[in-house]
């Protein structure tokens, strides 16, 4: 894809127990906003798009409106929630912290992507939304489509029966995806001022690293034992959902 950053497609990966997940039915990215024609169009026939999902809050919506797309189902699930509220821009927090604490920061949204009431209401949502999907694919995305939609993709993986391995595989690919573009960003705040240890404290929020994806899944195991419990109780998902799930995206 030119346009859209941060694309891929969970098809390929195997379950533990020998299954592969459905090439053209689980789609993550970054912001669907701005696509060429021949994304929109590789979107609509190779990937058979059926249904975009959006996990911005409302003002990330309000500001960057997602491209309709003929034929294309949209849901809007806020999964930060007045949470990511009245944050300050990268140049004010870099002004503010370390890269340390920079770390210690997107740990802590990480947590929050499993405690916060507005994360676990929208990923019940989505899984709700995958299950209804019976052909074509779904598209999930957020900004940078690294942390909201980084943890959604996790957990759908696990879910369907992929290995902390692979799904931690998929989740680090956001640093080689995500390079040319935060390089960008970055260059364009040093010529603004920023020293070398604010720009790496703003790397920190801008990427993905492997402790915070593993901070999510350790207040998983803190707040409900289990990730099964999690499903079922953090979520509301049912024996019975998990087991369509599997039928509907695995082969």
């Amino acid at each position: 894809m030119k346009t859209l950053v941060n694309f891929r497609d969970l098809g390929e990966w195997m379950t533990e127990d020998g299954r592969r997940v459905k090439s053209n039915r689980l789609l993550r990215a970054g912001e669907v906003v701005q696509l060429d024609a021949e994304d929109i169009s590789s979107l609509r026939e190779d990937y058979q798009l059926k249904q975009i999902i959006d996990f911005r809050t409302l003002g990330e919506v309000n500001e960057r409106p997602v491209d309709e797309i003929d034929g294309v189902e949209y849901l809007h699930l806020d999964i930060m929630k007045n949470v990511l509220k009245n944050l300050p821009s990268f140049e004010e927090m870099a002004q503010q912290i370390t890269p340390q604490m920079a770390d210690e920061k997107m740990k802590q949204i990480n947590h929050l992507l499993v405690t916060s009431e507005s994360a676990r209401l929208g990923y019940q949502q989505f899984f709700r939304a995958c299950l209804a999907n019976q052909e074509g694919s779904v598209l999930f995305h957020c900004f940078h489509g690294k942390d909201r939609t980084g943890f959604g993709a996790a957990l759908i993986l696990k879910t369907l029966g992929v290995s902390d391995e692979n799904i931690m595989e998929d989740y680090l690919k956001t640093v080689e995806e995500r390079a040319e573009e935060n390089r960008i960003m970055l260059e364009h705040m040093r010529k603004q001022g920023l020293s070398d240890v604010q720009l790496e404290a703003i790397g920190n929020f801008i990427s993905v690293k492997r402790e915070y994806l593993e901070a999510a899944f350790a207040m998983i195991e803190q707040e409900y034992g289990s990730f099964e419990n999690y499903l079922k109780k953090g979520l509301g998902i049912t024996e019975e959902e998990i087991e369509q799930l599997k039928a509907n995206y695995l082969e």
